[in-house]
Parts: structure tokens; sequence; C-alpha cells
């Protein structure tokens, strides 16, 4: 009987227990039910935030979007406002500059014409000098040759050993002169030594002073300037880069040397090619005794005009000229300057 009763206390005592198991899971169960509740709250609560920062987000990106394209419009409006007064402002600059051209061409021509008409009005009270150049005062001749001796292109680091050369045998020439850069402090020094001095070229550039009459004249006016400043010399003679017969200048102006040769008198300018070449232009360092043996060939005319070069690739022309001296002395040659009253040698015009 107490065994009996032992059990069944036993397995109250045991229900008991499950019971309040139970009643654990089940409150453990509802709180964290709760707390899923709770935190599926939250969850909707910040995705609500979310989606309302998304939405403020893109409705400041539209803004500012929307900013800048009012800005690049801003900005293309003003790009074309100012490309329009640009253009405004260019085409006004290029009026200007035309009517400036204009003005120094008018200006270039009138001094053109004065110094032409000095020219011819010196050469007509003094036809054996131009404008400071040496009259014509040719050395004794028994053959009845005069000899001229040019030297075209300079003045060069040479010019001075020429100019030594000359002296040493009592000789005058004439040089034909381009700008020489820092040499052309040498062109006081022909003009003072007794020789004559005359224009050639400022540039000697075919391509710039054969491309028209205008660039040819603009040309030759800036090396009459040119001598003028360094000597006080306003020469009247002149000779044409590649002489009057060149080819080269059809290249770029055809006929343009039937034009310049008579326009040139016509500004009362003379102009004189050659009838005797050395040959050194067709090279640098040409052999000396080629040189010589060149300048040996007189041709039948009394008038002989030498063509010599001056520049710093020219030393065996140097180096021939004594030779080249002796030989026309031991001919009975003179010697002599070109002036404007020395008979013209002019070659074929061929463009």
């Amino acid at each position: 009987m107490d065994m009996g009763k032992a059990k069944k206390k036993k397995s109250v005592n045991s229900s008991l227990v499950i019971l309040a198991v139970l009643c654990v899971v089940i409150v453990a169960l509802g709180a964290f039910t709760a707390y899923l509740v709770h935190r599926n709250n939250e969850m909707k609560s910040m995705n609500s935030n979310a989606e309302n920062s998304l939405s403020a987000a893109q409705s400041e990106l539209f803004s500012l979007e929307e900013a800048l394209s009012q800005k690049q419009r801003e900005a293309e409006s003003f790009s074309q406002a100012f490309d329009e007064q640009s253009s405004a402002f260019e085409s006004e600059k290029n009026a200007l500059n035309e009517k400036i051209a204009d003005l120094n061409k008018q200006i270039a021509l009138k001094r053109q014409r004065e110094e032409a008409s000095r020219a011819a009005a010196a050469a007509a009270l003094n036809p054996g000098s131009a404008h400071g150049n040496p009259a014509s005062n040719p050395t004794p001749s028994s053959n009845g040759k005069i000899v001229y001796l040019t030297f075209d292109d300079g003045p060069s680091s040479n010019t001075p050993r020429i100019l030594d050369i000359l002296d040493a045998y009592g000789v005058k020439a004439t040089f034909f002169v381009i700008n020489g850069g820092k040499y052309n402090h040498y062109m006081a020094d022909i003009v003072n030594r007794g020789h004559a001095i005359a224009l050639h070229s400022y540039t000697h550039d075919y391509k710039k002073i054969y491309s028209s009459d205008e660039a040819f004249y603009n040309d030759l006016q800036a090396i009459s300037d040119l001598v003028f400043s360094q000597t006080g010399v306003r020469s009247n003679i002149t000779r044409f880069p590649g002489g009057a017969s060149n080819t080269v200048s059809r290249k770029y102006n055809s006929g343009i040397m039937s034009r310049l040769t008579q326009g040139v008198l016509n500004k009362g300018y003379h102009y004189f090619d050659w009838n005797l070449s050395s040959g050194d232009a067709s090279g640098n360092n040409i052999p000396k005794d080629t040189i010589v043996a060149n300048c040996k060939r007189l041709p039948k005319s009394n008038t002989v005009i030498v063509l010599m070069h001056d520049t710093r690739a020219k030393g065996t022309t140097v180096e021939a000229l004594p030779e080249i001296i002796e030989y026309y002395k031991s001919a009975g040659c003179g010697f002599d300057v070109i002036t404007s009253s020395t008979p013209p040698v002019r070659q074929k015009v061929n463009n």
C-alpha cells in the first residue's frame, strides 16, 4: 500500500516537472516571438527610412542634374556669344591689318619713286658716281680691255682678305652685296677703301623675291636701305640674283624677268650681268686652278665683267685672286669699278 502511494506520488511529481518545463518553454517561445515581431517592425521601419532616404537622394540628384543642365546651357550660350564676338573682332582686326598693309605699300612705293627720282637726278649730274660710290677711273690698258672684278653675296668672313689682296695690287672692284648679318659692318670697309658697293638682294631667296614684282622691289629697297645705313651710299647699281637670264624664276612667276629688267631701268637703276664667270658658283671649294683657268678665258668684248663670289665657302676664290689679277695685268688689261656710265653687259632674258 505504501509502495503504491509512493509510486503515485512520484508520478505526480514528474508530471509537475514536465508541466513546469513546458511552461518555461512556452514563455520562452512567447518572448522569442515578441522579439521577432519587434525586429520585424524595426526592419520595416528601417526599410521605410531607407526608401525615404533613397527617394530624397534621387530627388536631390534630379535637382543637381537639372542645375548642371542649366549651367551647360548657360555655358553653351556664353561660348556661342564669345565665338560671335571673337569672329567680329577678328574681322575688324583683318580689316585693320589690310588697311595697314595698304598704307605700307603706298609708303614703300612713294619711297621707291623718290629714291628713283633722286638716283636719276644724281646720275644726270654726275654719271660716274652713284650717290657716294667712286667715279669711273680705269687703270691704263694696253690691249683696250677694262676688267671689272665683281663679287656677289658678301660681305662675309672672306671680305677682309679680298680687300687686302685688292689693295696690295692697287685694283678696285665692285661688290654686289646681300644682308650679311654679323658681317654687314664690312660694307663700310668696302666703301672706305675705294671700291664700289652695289645691290644684289636682301634675302637672296629666289622663291620669295621672284614671287611677284612687288616682292622683288621690296627686297631691293631693303638691301638699298641696309647699304645706306652701313655706308651712307645710295647705290643705283644692281644685279639680279641668278642674273637677268635666270630660269629659276619661272617656277614662281612666269614672265617676271621680262618685267623686272625693264622696271628697274624705269626706276633709275642700272643692272649688270657678267660675260666671264670664274665658275666658283658651281660648288664650294672649287679648285683654285680651275677658277684661275676660267678667269683667263677673256671674251672678245673690251668690257670684261668677271663674276666671283664673296662667301665663307669660297676660300679658293680668295686664293685664286692674286693669280687672276696678275694674269690680267700681264695681258695688258686695265681695271675699274662699275658705275652708271659703265657699258652695260646684259644677258638674254629667258623668262
